[in-house]
């Protein structure tokens, strides 16, 4: 790794934009979707996986049909809680677009027209952060839309699933092989000995969370018996243990003498 330049593995910085998200396994994130019908042919997966990306496609476009803001509700949920954050920071002005923030822990400099702040939030998830919302209002309240990237916004995410995907109606009858050719056989090497993994590969910075069983409700969950909000199981009806018919005539015949 001493060999490889610091922009190409350090999240600080990456030269390039990644709005908010610090992941790179999204063929494993896919993998772990198909993970069930991984097994099936070629022909069936692709199938599957189209199937799959289309239902999706058309679920987000009507889900996104409802939507009232001009961000999507996650983005319109985040600068409202930016709204929030930052009632007891001071600001000082420096010129029309530039300005010092206080916040209770250090003072920050935000400047509008370059886009930056001394924080460096917003330049590495490309979404103004408490200190820059802060500057923003002090202008007009309509201010923070106008530096918040249109990818976040909901006309953009409509028009992301717009294009529908259609069927493929051939899929079930391929293409026959010209009788004047003929088919190479695979260039692939030895494959390796064992089942293929089916569990996708978790990186350094996911967290593993694990279900344990609640002390509470009895069920399995990412909760203990502090946290349950369900209601606790039916006790246990006692179980009674069958006596011999010899051991109960001796028990009658004490009781009648």
């Amino acid at each position: 790794m001493v060999k490889i330049s610091f922009q190409n593995w350090v999240a600080h910085t990456f030269l390039g934009e990644r709005y908010g998200e610090n992941t790179s396994n999204i063929a494993e994130s896919f993998n772990s979707v198909i993970k069930h019908d991984k097994r099936l042919p070629a022909l069936e997966l692709i199938e599957c996986i189209r199937a799959k990306v289309m239902e999706q496609n058309y679920k987000r476009l009507v889900e996104s049909s409802k939507w009232t803001s001009n961000l999507t509700p996650r983005m319109q949920a985040r600068l409202n809680k930016r709204v929030t954050d930052f009632r007891f920071y001071k600001f000082r002005r420096s010129s029309d677009r530039v300005f010092e923030i206080i916040s209770p822990i250090r003072k920050h400099t935000v400047d509008l027209d370059a886009k930056t702040c001394t924080c460096n939030w917003w330049q590495k998830h490309s979404f103004p952060y408490t200190h820059s919302m802060k500057a923003m209002l002090q202008i007009g309240p309509d201010e923070p839309y106008k530096h918040i990237i249109l990818y976040y916004t909901t006309d953009y995410y409509r028009g992301l699933y717009a294009r529908p995907i259609y069927l493929i109606p051939d899929s079930e009858r391929p293409p026959k092989i010209n009788e004047e050719g003929y088919v190479l056989p695979p260039n692939g090497g030895r494959e390796s000995a064992g089942r293929p993994t089916t569990s996708r590969y978790r990186g350094s910075r996911e967290k593993v969370r694990r279900k344990r069983k609640c002390g509470q409700c009895g069920r399995l969950g990412f909760h203990n018996r502090r946290r349950c909000r369900r209601a606790p199981l039916a006790p246990r009806a006692p179980v009674f243990r069958r006596e011999s018919n010899s051991r109960m005539i001796n028990i009658l015949r004490r009781m009648l003498l």
